[in-house]
């Protein structure tokens, strides 16, 4: 079995992604090392966790601020590029474009293949923050991940796009949520551990502008019966405590674990997704929480514009609404007074999910990528 280097830069908290997909491979008998970018200013950490050997190396670098980013970027390169000459791998697995150099340089020194994993395409994700040098990167971006032996991304449309000119094929390997985290839980014994009552709706993502955090945060009273369950960090962190501070049914519980996101999702009656389509990333994007209610058979507020509303619409499994704070309002306090209309889309969602969007799919297609790497050790 091989062993893999997956390089990543965040600190692995742990993202989502990384996290099935290590899962995943120690099932079958993989080893896996993680060198991600402990951002928040810590020490140097190495730890092993579930199985994974994780190393955070901590250069302090705000996530907000592009040229300290940049700069911060170069250290963590150079300082993973000397941690990577102690460890042992098979195979180089670069997690988004900003690791991709640096794994380019470690797949070439120690001759190991790399594995390209596209979580989105990057000059989308920072062209609202920097518009020209997303211009500038995006052929770059295109042109590197060429030389990668395998790619997998998350979906269709960025496998169209990084399969130019290309021999190999891009494989799908999706955010699909791993839903055996959920054996032995129940939506009742979830509910009472968080204190959820009454209708209940959930936000666990980045809380930032574009994703209708505020609005969420500052929409609903606690007469309507409607309890708001938000979770995560960003810049907007400090309105929605603020709400959680004067409002009652909004509920903030910071930043949480994956599984622990997965299981507020079962318990959950409403799963809002309304993103801003102006933004080329939320296009394109494939957001876990859309697959994480399908999966639970929980019912999806998304906004028109999106590539992802065009699955809940075939699905059948939510609300389809223009990006507006009004409509989602309008919406949920609708949804609420229609609970058996709630449990129908919630269980189209499921059989469309287990159909076509599953975890199994995707983990299969993450094995065989690395079959064909082993091919080429």
């Amino acid at each position: 079995m091989a062993s893999s280097l997956m390089l990543l830069s965040n600190p692995y908290r742990p993202d989502p992604r990384v996290l099935r997909e290590a899962r995943a491979l120690i099932e079958e008998g993989h080893r896996v090392n993680i060198i991600a970018w402990n951002r928040d200013g810590g020490d140097d950490d190495v730890s092993e966790e579930e199985g994974v050997n994780v190393i955070r190396l901590g250069l302090k670098s705000p996530f907000r601020a592009p040229a300290k980013v940049f700069f911060g970027l170069i250290r963590f390169w150079l300082k993973a590029l000397r941690t990577a000459r102690g460890l042992n791998f098979d195979v180089v697995h670069s997690h988004d474009f900003d690791t991709l150099p640096l794994a380019m340089l470690i797949s070439r020194l120690h001759r190991a293949p790399l594995l390209y994993d596209a979580h989105e395409i990057y000059s989308n994700m920072i062209w609202k923050d920097v518009r020209l040098l997303a211009h500038m990167l995006r052929p770059i971006e295109i042109r590197l991940s060429r030389c990668a032996d395998e790619i997998i991304t998350v979906n269709e449309r960025i496998a169209e796009a990084l399969s130019e000119k290309r021999d190999t094929p891009v494989r799908l390997v999706r955010n699909s949520p791993d839903m055996s985290v959920l054996r032995g839980e129940s939506t009742t014994a979830i509910r009472r551990r968080y204190g959820l009552k009454g209708m209940v709706i959930s936000y666990l993502g980045s809380l930032e502008p574009g994703r209708s955090v505020e609005e969420l945060a500052t929409s609903f009273s606690p007469e309507q019966g409607i309890t708001v369950v938000i979770a995560g960090s960003g810049t907007l962190q400090s309105a929605v405590e603020k709400a959680a501070a004067t409002n009652s049914s909004v509920r903030f519980l910071g930043s949480i674990e994956t599984d622990e996101a997965l299981k507020i999702t079962l318990a959950s009656d409403l799963v809002p997704t309304v993103l801003d389509p102006s933004n080329p990333n939320f296009q394109i994007s494939t957001p876990i929480k859309v697959l994480e209610a399908m999966a639970c058979g929980r019912p999806i507020i998304i906004s028109k514009g999106l590539d992802m509303s065009k699955i809940v619409e075939d699905a059948g499994c939510g609300f389809i609404i223009d990006y507006d704070r009004q409509q989602l309002v309008d919406t949920v306090i609708s949804a609420s007074k229609s609970p058996e209309g709630l449990d129908q889309m919630g269980r189209r969602g499921t059989e469309y999910y287990e159909k076509h969007l599953s975890w199994q799919k995707s983990k299969d297609a993450l094995l065989r990528a690395y079959e064909a790497l082993a091919g080429l050790n």
